[in-house]
């Protein structure tokens, strides 16, 4: 077959496109140290230097770039204080707030379908404790603990 005769590849799916609302939450979602500043968040305002302890070994400038981002989709306010020495927080917006509910949803799917540690292809990180409820602080804190597991495993 010649190559002008060729059918010509199908478009990306919206998930692939940055550029469009699916593509921004693919991102969002899939993008580990951006979805645990999302989850450290729901517990309240936190400072830039607790984020980092919180998150494990990133790099300062991963943990600013990711917050820039969630700032410019609106997820996250940045508080700068008049203090000497300079104090900046962060926190969620109410949209960044309601991102709680999806961290709850994909809690859930967790453990009705990846329970199981040894499935294929799944870290071995540490299961979610079942008495935290989706999307409380409790649930947050036990998804942070299960991240900084897997990544002092590497």
């Amino acid at each position: 077959m010649k190559r002008a005769e060729r059918e010509e590849p199908a478009a990306k799916p919206e998930a692939c496109n940055a550029t469009t609302p699916m593509g921004r939450a693919v991102r969002l979602v899939g993008d580990a140290t951006t979805l645990l500043i999302m989850i450290s968040l729901q517990r309240g305002p936190q400072r830039f230097s607790e984020l980092l302890e919180q998150l494990g070994p990133i790099s300062s400038r991963t943990l600013t770039q990711r917050l820039r981002w969630l700032e410019e989709l609106g997820f996250v306010e940045r508080h700068a204080f008049l203090e000497i020495p300079p104090r900046v927080e962060y926190q969620l917006t109410a949209s960044g707030r309601e991102f709680g509910q999806v961290i709850a949803a994909i809690e859930e799917f967790a453990r009705k379908h990846l329970a199981n540690p040894q499935s294929p292809g799944l870290c071995h990180a540490q299961p979610l404790s079942p008495e935290a409820a989706p999307g409380s602080a409790a649930a947050a804190e036990s998804l942070i603990q299960s991240s900084e597991t897997q990544e002092s495993e590497y």
